[in-house]
């Protein structure tokens, strides 16, 4: 009999909503949920933030506004992708004062993660992803430490099991950075996490390979995309080194923004000479379409998450207002059909 070749687990694919979706009115997170299904995906993702959960001290909890989401989510079956994050202000090291800042206690921030666990396993949620671009000094501040990450997910990664020994855990997505100005870039903290055994601790590695202005497919040793497998040093080749070659990588973002204040790009035009910042609606609507394409073709991508779903304004002073499948009036752009097609086709 002719063998025939596996193919790949179909990943999952979901959209990312930072915080806005615990801040959200009963009524539009009923109605951005019921999108979320419209487009096609399966899975959202969505900051549980600890400065929102115990903004005081230790000793008091907040989960309303995520019970809310997971409830909402749970009605539409959808499954949750919770990240634990930020730091209130009474867990901060002295002198910080930003919810972006290293926890003081990693084990204050793993009581935070295993209470959510116990709390909401039962409701369905078992899969985690710990922190968010730890690698990003605006993320982790005062600067971000490997060590210190690894620290911290050695000690959440016991504590979410304990309560939950069914739980995935996700590392948290590494941006695509320079190392330099604060910054360590995605394969030097890679490396570095499964150096000092943090690969170990994972079912999955977390990773936004943003390639705007170029699409995803695109040659080039400086696309992140481009570095999960096919570039000379890539987190495959890091990870195949820590004896880790199996190990999934969640993209947990990815998208590109269609205004800001740089030159823009189209796919006439990439117009690299001028560094863009964003991509036109079209470009952008062909990312997702090829990103989802190439992530059902690749073995090793475990899950995609669209990053994101509504734009957070209309100022072009910054590129974060734009991620969007909508336009911050709520009408559609191209991305919202094209990631439809994507997610629901073969």
């Amino acid at each position: 009999a002719a063998v025939v070749a596996p193919v790949p687990a179909a990943p999952r694919v979901g959209l990312s909503y930072g915080d806005t979706l615990p801040k959200a009115t009963a009524a539009d997170l009923g109605a951005t949920l019921d999108d979320a299904r419209a487009v096609g995906v399966s899975w959202i993702r969505v900051d549980l933030g600890w400065d929102r959960i115990q903004p005081t001290s230790s000793a008091s909890f907040d989960w309303s506004s995520f019970d809310r989401t997971v409830a909402a989510a749970n009605a539409r079956g959808l499954s949750v992708l919770p990240i634990l994050t930020y730091t209130p202000s009474w867990a901060r090291p002295v002198g910080c004062s930003t919810p972006k800042c290293a926890p003081s206690s990693r084990a204050q921030f793993a009581a935070f993660a295993k209470a959510a666990a116990i709390r909401y396993a039962p409701l369905g949620v078992h899969t985690w992803e710990i922190w968010n671009e730890p690698n990003l000094q605006h993320f982790w501040q005062p600067a971000p430490n490997a060590a210190q990450y690894v620290s911290l997910v050695t000690a959440t990664a016991r504590a979410v099991r304990a309560a939950d020994a069914s739980a995935t855990l996700v590392s948290g997505g590494l941006a695509p950075a320079a190392t330099g100005s604060g910054n360590i870039s995605q394969l030097d903290f890679l490396t570095a996490f499964c150096q000092k055994g943090g690969v170990g601790l994972v079912d999955a590695i977390g990773f936004h390979p943003y390639s705007y202005p170029v699409l995803p497919e695109y040659n080039a040793p400086w696309n992140a995309w481009a570095q999960m497998a096919t570039t000379t040093r890539s987190f495959e080749s890091i990870l195949t080194t820590y004896g880790a070659g199996a190990k999934p990588i969640w993209i947990t973002e990815f998208g590109a923004p269609t205004n800001g204040p740089g030159a823009g790009a189209t796919q006439a035009d990439l117009n690299l000479a001028n560094h863009p910042d964003h991509v036109d609606e079209a470009l952008q609507a062909r990312m997702a379409t090829d990103s989802i394409a190439l992530a059902k073709n690749a073995k090793f991508i475990g899950a995609l998450f669209w990053y994101s779903y509504r734009d957070l304004g209309t100022d072009p002073s910054t590129i974060e207002n734009f991620f969007g499948l909508r336009r911050n009036d709520g009408t559609i752009k191209p991305a919202w059909s094209a990631l439809h097609q994507a997610a629901v086709g073969g």
